[in-house]
């Protein structure tokens, strides 16, 4: 093990900074990128104060050892200096940086498994995948294997979430019902293996470590059927003798990834969702942060910062993990056992926390928003910060399986009204979390399981024209439980069941419709939550964003994904202050990985070679060899080509001679610092091993070839160490980059708030679907329209019969509505049926006998605001409420 720890002297002369701050039509400077004769990377043309120059790396010496095989990490490389790593930086956010990256390399150390190069030369030989077994014993990886251990059975649901494209795939094989990529042994014993710990970060920024080896272990042993299965080949009495309770062995045999875990009989199981790792750290850390250095009494201001950083940091973590929005993740979440957010980094999946972890969190963080108490403080803060921390609830709420939500069903009904069983939830996330399918077809087959707890008929009936009648059972089912869908002129109004939101021709795909759903119980706090806006809104022209100096600038609002997913570019920002003038925001990435795969491509032609050799034995061999040999030996296996774990780069964004972030990717997916330093030195040290490998074949280098062709060899080999050393120096720069934030946005002022506009109105009604006709019966207050005058493209408003002495109505379309059909919205002599917080549009039918019977749905507008008679306080809670009449709608 080595930690390695480089003091830096405070006086160490910088090298000269180039003016980066540009005017927008400025060139962009090519990216940096170290020459192939050179070590040291280029300097940068910006002045980049937060790289190490080459003549300070003498000062760096000890860190040329980082991370060589499988040690532990330390990162602490800034000692006493003190360095400006961006020009208007706090020293707070500094230390805040430094505090989160000590974290993961704490937790990265604890999670490091044993080196296995020779069974990654196994897998390099054309045969089927080897068997791997590996023992555990209280939750740590040991070398060798303990045969009276017990064997579990193990079932892994990995649920990729790296990029949309990815997860778009990963729908299409479920929706064939192909059996899923079991990976390789490695990756499935290093990944079970790590289902038995948790992880926690503890309020002091410390990674606690929990085993739960003992518990598995006597819980499979509890539910066996057949004890032979865990104690293969033994006596289960004798086997319990003879091993620990906290020892168990995961075979690669036994491990078996699969579609859906609540099919088989498994010992240990485990749901792995692959999410945005810097996200999800940092909602998991910087909270404790603040909490750390806020002390036990937070003023009332560091309690709101702390509030607005969880939920931007819970809002990052969802949008940038497109495995959380969509609609088939949730039956996998909502029934899974052993549930785990982590990356994959391509040796195993590693696990960041879990749902118990999430549950954690939604705890502390209700704590904090509960102490914003307004008779305490400023009224408006906590109405203010309200609706964002309820959307933030709701976002972690979808991580949670029903075993952790559960847990909290009580304090979340008492707390903050929202009605918890997990079917309520569950309609609660489609109102506020937009999710997306594939196809209607996906979509309606995770619907329905989701909300109902059944899935829908198989393949045979379950066809394109049954999807329209699926969900109009689905939405009658919902109104029975209280929940209300109100729709558009576009939506409703069909002869039968018009006040029923139509199956388009071409489905749904996205849970946006239940944008406006409606809930008519005690418990209504999810009418309260607005959903949840992935990106500006189409009105949105600019955005004002904080940078991670604590500078404001305006950007172009489709830039945003571009630069927090540090996209390589130009940008252009406008500052807010002084002139206001304009300047290039620059995004480039450098290959980190270049000699990786120069060796390795040099690499493959030996193996070329070697297999050409294999496969045409006899013909290479002389008289002289005849009589060595035997002509017939033990045939050796073929080698398949060396392959990289992926393309690394380093992305660094530059703006105003400062470096704001810089953060590395993994095949386009963000990872950590110390992970990408331990990608490389894994693909180096594996990659030497396999030319040792083949270099040690001695009868095919001496006996194989001629003398040319083993010079030929020899060449090539000293030519692919030679691009081995220089990914190692490569490795080495990068353990001596800066703590910096892995992108250059560290907030977004949107221009627009998250209320839902308007008073708290709430008209109550009851509302209930007849068995037999499917006819919506009403019970609520209805008039009849007057007059409807368009004070704004988005404010109508409404007067009734003068004869009933109501106030007039203040209401906006569900959907913006073009000049030429605002006449559609609502007219003169509609009926107007209130319902909670919006009124239904309803059409008299002429031939009906009686008057407010087989009426037609035509439209819903949610309620602005309404105008209130002046009354009396005394005696108002004495008062019967209005009288409501009964109305049904065909």
């Amino acid at each position: 093990m080595v930690r390695t720890q480089a003091r830096l002297n405070p006086s160490a002369k910088r090298g000269a900074q180039a003016d980066g701050f540009q005017p927008s039509n400025s060139p962009i400077p090519r990216p940096l990128r170290p020459g192939p004769s050179s070590i040291s990377p280029a300097p940068n043309p910006f002045g980049d104060p937060g790289r190490i120059l080459p003549d300070e790396e003498k000062q760096h010496a000890e860190l040329h050892s980082i991370i060589n095989g499988n040690e532990h990490v330390n990162t602490s490389h800034r000692g006493g200096e003190e360095v400006v790593l961006s020009r208007n930086r706090t020293h707070r956010h500094v230390e805040a940086l430094k505090a989160k990256s000590d974290a993961y390399v704490d937790y990265t150390n604890k999670t490091l498994t044993p080196e296995q190069t020779d069974f990654m030369i196994q897998q390099l030989e054309k045969q089927a995948d080897p068997r791997l077994q590996r023992t555990y014993v209280n939750g740590l990886a040991i070398e060798r294997v303990i045969s009276s251990a017990p064997v579990l059975s193990v079932g892994l649901k990995f649920l990729r979430g790296a990029d949309k494209a990815q997860v778009n795939r990963s729908e299409q094989i479920d929706m064939e019902g192909k059996i899923p990529d079991q990976k390789d042994a490695l990756w499935r014993v290093d990944t079970a293996g790590s289902l038995l710990t948790q992880f926690n970060v503890s309020p002091d920024l410390q990674i606690v470590q929990t085993d739960q080896t003992a518990s598995i272990v006597a819980r499979a042993k509890n539910q066996a059927r057949e004890p032979e299965r865990i104690f293969p080949g033994q006596r289960r009495a004798l086997a319990s003798r003879k091993r620990p309770a906290d020892t168990l062995t995961i075979d690669s045999e036994r491990v078996t990834i699969v579609n859906d875990l609540r099919l088989g009989n498994w010992d240990l199981r485990g749901l792995l969702v692959e999410v945005d790792w810097s996200s999800l750290w940092d909602l998991m850390v910087n909270y404790r942060n603040l909490i750390a250095g806020g002390g036990p009494e937070m003023t009332f201001e560091e309690t709101r910062t702390l509030l607005e950083t969880m939920i931007e940091d819970a809002r990052r973590l969802c949008i940038r993990s497109p495995i959380l929005f969509r609609m088939a993740t949730r039956v996998s979440i909502i029934n899974s056992e052993n549930t785990r957010y982590g990356i994959n980094l391509g040796p195993m999946f590693k696990t960041l926390t879990t749902s118990k972890g999430i549950k954690e969190i939604i705890s502390l963080s209700a704590s904090y928003y509960n102490s914003l108490d307004p008779t305490g403080s400023d009224d408006s803060t906590q109405k203010y910060i309200r609706p964002r921390f309820l959307q933030m609830l709701v976002l972690l709420l979808s991580l949670l399986n029903n075993e952790d939500l559960a847990e909290m069903k009580d304090f979340l009904e008492a707390t903050y009204k929202i009605k918890a069983d997990r079917r309520d939830i569950e309609l609660l996330i489609l109102k506020v979390i937009p999710l997306l399918s594939i196809n209607p077809r996906v979509f309606l087959n995770s619907l329905v399981p989701a909300i109902d707890g059944y899935p829908l008929p198989a393949d045979s009936a379950n066809t394109d024209e049954k999807h329209s009648d699926f969900w109009n059972i689905f939405v009658k089912n919902i109104l029975e439980d209280g929940y209300l869908l109100p729709g558009t002129v576009d939506d409703l109004g069909r002869r039968s069941l018009s006040w029923i939101v139509k199956w388009p021709e071409d489905g749904f795909k996205s849970t946006t419709i239940f944008n406006h759903l409606q809930y008519a119980g005690r418990l209504r706090t999810i009418n309260d939550i607005p959903p949840v806006e992935v990106h500006p809104g189409s009105k949105c022209t600019e955005l004002t964003v904080v940078m991670t100096d604590d500078s404001k600038y305006i950007i172009s609002p489709r830039d945003l994904d571009g630069i927090v997913n540090m996209t390589p570019g130009k940008y252009v920002v406008q500052a807010t202050k002084g002139e206001k003038q304009c300047y290039d925001l620059l995004i480039q990435e450098k290959p980190l990985n270049d000699e990786i795969y120069k060796a390795i491509k040099q690499t493959n032609e030996i193996v070329h070679l070697v297999n050409y050799w294999l496969a045409n034995p006899t013909k290479r061999r002389n008289a002289m060899i005849n009589k060595i040999l035997p002509k017939k030996s033990e045939p050796q296996p073929f080698l398949n080509e060396f392959r990289a774990t992926g393309r690394l780069v380093e992305v660094l964004a530059f703006l105003n001679k400062s470096t704001l972030a810089v953060t590395y990717k993994l095949e386009g997916r963000k990872l950590s610092r110390i992970d990408a330093i331990q990608n490389l030195a894994r693909d180096t040290r594996q990659l030497r091993a396999f030319i040792d490998r083949i270099e040690q074949r001695g009868s095919i280098i001496e006996f194989g070839f001629n003398n040319a062709e083993k010079r030929q060899f020899k060449n090539r080999f000293d030519q692919v160490r030679a691009e081995i050393e220089l990914a190692e120096k490569s490795r080495e720069m990068i353990g001596i980059d800066k703590e910096l934030s892995n992108e250059p946005i560290v907030k977004c002022l949107y221009p627009a708030g998250v209320e839902m506009g308007g008073e708290n109105v709430w008209n109550g009604y009851e509302a209930r679907c007849t068995e037999q006709t499917g006819y919506l019966r009403v019970k609520a207050k209805y008039l009849t329209i007057h007059s409807v005058k368009w004070l704004t493209g988005e404010v109508i408003e409404l007067s009734f019969d003068q004869h009933q002495q109501s106030p007039k109505t203040y209401v906006t379309p569900l959907r913006p509505v073009p000049e030429g059909y605002r006449d559609d919205e609502a007219r003169v002599d509609d009926l107007a049926i209130l319902l909670g917080n919006y009124i239904a549009i309803g059409k008299r039918n002429e031939n009906s006998s009686v008057p407010n019977e087989d009426l037609t749905m035509i439209n819903y507008l949610r309620i602005v605001s309404m105008q209130e008679h002046n009354q009396s306080r005394r005696g108002k809670n004495q008062m019967q409420e209005s009288h409501s009449q009964v109305c049904s709608f065909k």
